[in-house]
């Protein structure tokens, strides 16, 4: 998050000197690989916060479509919310190479620090979108800055597995556990989140899931202690095997907007939309004092965004300090 920010506030200041200087017009590209929930709600805030007209947002994902563990509510609505911010979506669509790129043609205004974000980045069509016999379509986009939010897979043979793990795995290289998030052969050893998979069929790779494993696993491995140093079988504590309920999801589409789906049924998208996952975010904090701060925090933030957009509009320099 502090390196994304870092990045952020590179073409924050590089938009700033460009605007400032009327040198509009030149190419500023951000890629997003990943059109998972990360990577679309990442291009939609990014829109938000640099504007549409002075930068193209490019979400790439290796998909036929985005947001595709999403409910269909919160996928059309996404899909929706894309297209009307202008966000150029590349799906079927794989990262084969990232090269760094400067030709010499950008700003005096663009610091040595961004100047070395530059970089092209080589596409090809994934499998699904090539025809029989036929080669597959190769892009080339030179990217001011470049986002990666669709994860990682070693190629290599010596590294094929999560940190050269010896753990049995899947071909997404997810450890495999058992129900009660334990792994098979390792007792002791418990995986959580989206890099274990325990059951056929894998869950979502959310917050929602890793939260609701956190809590049945932090109780196994008291089991599994309690169990060691009591050393009676008959004293020892069941381990829980995990049941996913699944409470809903909900995503942020920009500043102001975003979509909600819930466990009973309801369907929300737009402002009061927003306001509302504001709320069960701070209300979802572990301490009280988090979620006031959180509370506060974004609250402010959308107001001081919402009074960015119309500035821009207007088209007067934003003084950022």
């Amino acid at each position: 998050c502090f390196e994304l920010k870092r990045r952020l506030s590179l073409i924050d200041n590089y938009l700033e000197e460009v605007r400032a200087s009327s040198e509009l017009g030149q190419s500023t590209n951000v890629v997003v690989v990943g059109g998972g929930y990360s990577g679309v709600e990442l291009a939609l805030n990014l829109v938000d916060r640099l504007g549409s007209n002075d930068v193209q947002v490019t979400l790439v994902h290796r998909g036929k479509q985005v947001l595709e563990y999403a409910t269909e509510h919160n996928r059309n609505a996404g899909m929706e919310r894309l297209k009307s911010a202008g966000v150029n979506v590349m799906t079927s669509t794989s990262v084969a190479e990232v090269s760094s790129w400067d030709d010499g043609t950008h700003s005096d205004n663009m610091s040595e620090t961004l100047r070395k974000q530059l970089c092209t980045v080589k596409l090809t069509a994934t499998n699904e979108s090539i025809e029989d016999d036929g080669e597959p379509e190769t892009t080339q986009l030179a990217t001011t800055l470049l986002l990666w939010t669709a994860g990682s897979t070693p190629t290599s043979i010596r590294n094929a597995g999560i940190r050269n793990s010896v753990l049995p795995r899947d071909a997404m290289g997810r450890i495999l556990t058992s129900p009660t998030l334990n792994v098979a052969n390792y007792p002791n050893v418990f995986a959580i989140g989206d890099c274990s998979r325990p059951k056929k069929v894998p869950y979502p790779g959310t917050a929602q899931v890793a939260m609701q494993m956190a809590t049945v696993a932090s109780w196994n491995i008291y089991a599994t202690l309690s169990k060691k140093y009591s050393g009676r079988e008959q004293d020892s504590l069941k381990l829980l095997p995990f049941s996913y309920l699944n409470l809903g999801e909900m995503m942020t589409l920009g500043t102001n907007d975003a979509t909600i789906s819930t466990l009973g049924g309801i369907e929300l998208s737009g402002p009061a939309a927003s306001w509302l996952r504001r709320l069960v975010y701070a209300v979802r904090m572990p301490t009280p004092g988090q979620g006031l701060f959180a509370a506060v925090d974004g609250s402010s933030r959308k107001l001081a965004r919402g009074a960015l957009r119309n500035a821009r509009r207007k088209s007067k320099p934003v003084d950022w300090k």
